[in-house]
Order: C-alpha cells, then structure tokens, then sequence
C-alpha cells in the first residue's frame, strides 16, 4: 500500500470515523432515550384511556342490563312475542303502544339512537330517534355474529363501526347485541340490539392526543384490526392498521411500542389492549401514533446544527490534508518513484524541490546520492568487465590442456599398436578440432561446432572401441545459430569418461537440439551408469563452497577432478549469457544422464550485425 492511501486511510480511520461515530452514537444515544420516556409515558396515557373507555361501556352496559331486564315495560314485550308463534296482527293501538313504552325506557338513555326487539318466533319492535330502520331479525339469523351472541348468554357483545359491513349497519354508530332472558326464570325470550352513538369518544381522545408541542393521533381497534374510530377524522376508519402501517405486527403483550413508516414519515406507534371482554368487547385495543419529529422537539435542531458545525470541522480537516499533508506526500512519492527508476538503473533522475525546507535538503540528497552511485557502478562495471575476461581466458586454457592430453594418448597407444591408417584418421581429427579451438572468434556456427564434436567422438571410438555409439539428432534449419565453441565437447567427454566406466553393454550418446521459444537448447544423453544422488550437488556453478566439496569426493589420475568439465562449461555460459542460461542435470543411478544446455537463440546474421554495433559504440 502506498504512503498516500496509508495516510490517507489512518486520517479517516483515526479521525474521520471517530468523530462520526461520536456523533452518531450521541444522536442515537438520545434518540432512545427520547423514545424510551415517551413510550413509557404513553403507556400510561393509553392505559388512562383504557380506563375511560371502559367507563363509557360499562356505563352502556349497565343501561341496558336495567332496561332489558329490570324494567316491567321491556319485560311484558318480551313475554308478549314469546307466546305469539306468529307476527304479531295487533291492532295499531297496540304497536303503538309498544313503541311508546320502548323510547320511553330504553331511549331515554341519551347515547342510544335506535333499539330492536327480536323474539325468538320472528316478531320485532323497534323504536328509533331516526328515519333509518335497523336490519331484519332473519339478517341476523344468518350471520354469524348471532351464533356468538347465543353462545355468551346474555353477555352483550359489541359491534364496531365498519364492522360486520355484511349486516347492512350504520359505518358512524357503535351497536351492541345480547340475549335478553326472563327475569323470574332466567329463560331466553329474544335478542336485544342496540344503535348507539358514543360522543365521549372524540372528548376522551382529544383531551390527550394534543399538549406539550406533541401531536398524537388515536385508533380505536378492533380484534383483527379494524379502525372503529379515528379521532383525525374518518380518514383511517374501517381500514386494517396492520395493512395501513408499513411494517407495524400485532402486538404480542398488552402494550408494544415500534416505530414504523406512516404517511412518508416515521412514527412511533403505540398498542394497548384494551382488555374489556368482559364487557363484550373482545380484543379491543387503542393505538396511538405520534411522529418522530414531535417526539425528538428541538433534540432534531440541536443535532442539526451539531451536523452543520462538524461539517464544517471535517471540511477543514480535508482542506489541511489535501493542501498540506497532500503536498509532503506528493514530493515522497516522487522521490520513491526516482528510487524505484534507480533501482531499475536509471541513474540520469534527478528530484527536483519547489519549497525551501526540508524537502529540498532531501532532494539535493538524493540528487548527490544518485550520481556517486552513478560513477561507482561505472568504475565497478569496467572492473567487472576486465574480471570476467581474465576468468573466461583461465577457463579456456583450463580446457584445452585436458582434451589435448587424452586425444595424444590415444594417438600414442594406436602408434604403438602400427595402426597407422587410423593414426592418420584421428591426426586428421585433432587438426580439425585444433582448427576450430584457435579460431579467432569466441561464438562459431552450430555446424561448425558439431564438425567439431563430431571429430572428437570419432577420435574417442577409436581409442575405446565398441565401448558406444553416437547419434545426432539436429534440424537443418538450426544450424545457422551461433554458439559458444567448445560447449558440447566437454559434455560427451564427461559421459563417455565416467558415464561408460565399468559398464557391461555398449553405451548410446545422443544429441539433439530443440528450438524452445527464444532459447536453444542442447541436449546430451548416455545410457551410462548415472550419477548418485549424494554427488549430483557437486554439479553446480563453481562457487567456493561446491568446488570444496568436488575436491573432496573423488580424485581420478592425472589430478583430473570429477565434473571439471561440466561446471567449466556452466561457467562460461553463465558468464557469456548471463545468469538467466545455463546447464541442468538429470541422473538416476543405473539408468544413465541427461544434460541440458540453454543458450539465447541467435543467427548468425544477427550476431554480426550486434557485434558490428557493439565496436561502434
């Protein structure tokens, strides 16, 4: 990671993000709390509501428990229809009479507008303070709202507004269904429904929904969440508050608080269960949703000028970074990107400074660095140059003097034997191999160097005969490139003088040579008895540490050591091409050796053309 993202990354990580944690967290922090107190205050106030609530229908029930049981009048209707076991055909005196009794009992009771009688044989009475009628008996019947009422047996039960809308009934008014039985033996005698306007309601809701700079609005909910009533209007009523409140669950304990989305805003929502089943309105509860922004009061603008103040602080904060700290970090990288061209060997670089501190001292100390290094790399390189002629003269005389022993050898055991024709065929060799070691030019041709390879295995034949054969194996069209000479000779040397010793068959050498990419290679394989393990090591480039341990392992006659020739051609060509080139072994005992050779691939042509410029220069 570069300087700049490292600065760059410790200010944001250091101070950036601290302080907007900081800030974040004390916003949330208090945000909670807020939210806390007033879900905790809201709690009380629904439950004071709650109270209320069940002041208002505990007073209705009352009401209609006196009127329907208590009062004679209601009673005697009762009996009345009980033993008709058709309609009633009175005469109109009679209904009249009726209706009279009924509004001056039961609609006495200012928030009941209308009342029906159901016997259980069909017959009704009603009364009512309105035009409208209220449903038929065999409505009723039919819908299962009257299964319930049975079953609560003169428990009332209460029907919101926009609930059971299947019934036909008024959306604005509150009815309340019960069985009505005999009041000396307690046996059914019909169903009681009454039509009732609560005006507490709006009174109840609106002495809490406002005060304190907090503006809440109250839901009254039904069971399956139903809106009964909306103190804001009847905006929200006879809609389901699950479905109206993205995000808002019915609540699982009596009172929940959550904060949900509510017409492009959040608000926290409160739920209280009511808990009125016994007086017949079941699963009743009140809701309240009061805006965030009410909630939080000036707490918002507090935190908003805090934002505003510490954008400004971060604004500055990036402006020093950017203008100063930024300035530093540019004039580093750009001495560490002249040290990264140095280090490539671009040593012409020099850093410049626009300011007069301490980036200039810097720059002028990079700028003297930079040509002291320049001149000790070109003296170093001079004396590098004059080392690497003087080592690569001693390898070649170190060369020469081992081949030439060992051909004279052969020479002198065939004139002794008189085998003059094959004297004459290897002096004829060895001048063509004298001819070519003395060659004026240290890279010859790839033909040229297997003429020369190919006279020295021709001398080793006849000097150990029937001991191998040879093969060579090279396309025609790779004979143009150039090789250092004297390269495979010590090879085959190293193969026929230890890779054949003491084998009972007759040993194979092959040579072949692969184009591979931009490289030459030279391959060279024996079946000979390979190489142990433990010695291949032995085998590396002459350093002092693998010389020690090749003068330590075997001595062969003549002060000859093992490997000599191998390494000294690893040398040169490490030497000549560079440490990217050179020879690699493969041996396993009994199943003989390979050696690779790699060269750069280069013609003839190309040689001389790098050769000529080379001599310009």
């Amino acid at each position: 990671m570069s300087l700049y993202k490292k600065i760059l990354g410790a200010f944001i990580i250091f101070i950036i993000l601290p302080l907007l944690t900081l800030s974040w967290g004390s916003f949330t922090l208090s945000q909670r709390l807020i939210e806390t107190k007033f879900s905790e205050q809201n709690e009380l106030t629904l439950k004071a509501i709650g109270r209320n609530l069940r002041y208002v229908l505990k007073e209705a029930n009352y009401f209609s428990d006196y009127y329907s049981i208590m009062r004679g009048e209601i009673q005697g209707i009762y009996k009345e229809m009980y033993w008709r076991q058709e309609p009633s055909q009175e005469t109109n005196e009679l209904n009249s009479a009726f209706e009279r009794n009924i509004r001056q009992t039961v609609l006495t009771y200012q928030p009941i507008v209308s009342v029906a009688l159901f016997s259980s044989s069909g017959s009704s009475y009603s009364a009512s303070n309105m035009s409208k009628k209220l449903i038929s008996f065999d409505k009723l019947k039919e819908n299962p709202v009257y299964d319930e009422v049975l079953e609560l047996n003169g428990t009332p039960k209460w029907i919101g507004p926009k609930e059971h809308a299947e019934l036909g009934l008024d959306d604005s008014y509150y009815y309340q269904v019960r069985v009505v039985k005999d009041f000396y033996n307690l046996e059914d005698r019909g169903v009681l429904l009454l039509q009732v306007q609560f005006g507490e309601l709006e009174n109840i809701f609106n002495l809490y929904s406002t005060g304190e700079s907090v503006n809440r609005r109250f839901l009254l909910m039904g069971e399956d969440g139903l809106v009964h009533f909306d103190n804001y209007g009847q905006e929200l009523q006879g809609k389901n508050v699950f479905e109206t409140l993205k995000g808002s669950r019915k609540p699982g304990r009596p009172f929940e608080s959550e904060k949900v989305e509510f017409g492009g805003k959040p608000n926290i929502v409160s739920f209280q269960s009511l808990e009125l089943e016994d007086l017949g309105a079941k699963g009743w509860s009140v809701v309240s949703i009061t805006p965030l922004d009410d909630i939080s009061g000036q707490m918002t603008t507090v935190m908003g000028w805090i934002a505003f103040f510490l954008t400004v602080i971060l604004g500055f904060a990036f402006i020093f970074n950017f203008v100063f700290v930024n300035r530093i970090i540019r004039f580093i990288l750009r001495v560490v990107g002249a040290m990264k061209k140095v280090e490539h060997g671009d040593l012409t670089i020099r850093v410049m400074a626009q300011s007069k501190d301490e980036t200039s001292v810097l720059s002028r100390g990079f700028n003297s660095m930079a040509e002291r290094i320049s001149d000790l790399l070109n003296e170093i390189k001079r004396e590098q140059e004059r080392k690497n002629k003087a080592e690569l003269m001693l390898l070649q005389a170190q060369i020469k003097p081992h081949f030439l022993f060992n051909t004279l050898e052969s020479i002198n055991i065939l004139a002794v034997q008189n085998e003059g024709r094959k004297v004459s065929q290897m002096v004829r060799r060895l001048g063509n191999i004298l001819r070519i070691s003395i060659h004026h030019k240290e890279e010859i041709s790839v033909r040229q160097e297997l003429e020369h390879l190919t006279s020295y295995m021709e001398i080793q034949s006849y000097r150990f005969e029937d001991l191998f054969e040879y093969e060579l194996d090279v396309p025609e069209e790779l004979l143009h490139y150039t090789v250092q000479k004297l390269t495979l000779q010590p090879l085959v040397e190293n193969c026929i003088q230890h890779g054949f010793e003491g084998i009972g068959y007759k040993g194979m050498i092959r040579i072949r040579i692969v184009l591979e990419g931009d490289k030459l290679a030279f391959y060279v394989e024996d079946n000979g008895v390979g190489i142990p393990p433990e010695r291949l090591p032995a085998f590396q480039y002459s350093t002092a540490a693998n010389q020690s341990l090749l003068d330590a392992q075997t001595a062969y006659p003549f002060g000859e050591r093992q490997g000599l020739g191998v390494n000294n051609v690893a040398d040169r060509i490490r030497i000549h091409y560079g440490p990217g080139y050179g020879l690699f072994l493969c041996s396993m005992p009994g199943k003989g050796t390979t050696i690779k050779c790699t060269i750069p691939a280069i013609g003839e042509d190309r040689h001389e053309s790098e050769k000529e410029a080379a001599a310009t220069r």
